[in-house]
């Protein structure tokens, strides 16, 4: 009888996707919010002309 697989690789590579993908979610929400700021200086600029 065997004993049960070694699948520690597939789990580090599972929560390694994982964090990819969350590092990823933030850097892309951190982006937004610079260019929202952007965009509200161009608007005040424009409002104040």
């Amino acid at each position: 009888m065997e004993g049960t697989p070694d699948t520690v690789a597939y789990l580090y590579l599972g929560l390694a996707v994982v964090a990819i993908i969350g590092f990823g979610f933030i850097g892309s929400i951190v982006v937004r919010f610079r260019n929202l700021q952007q965009d509200l200086r161009v608007i005040e600029q424009l409002r104040e002309d």
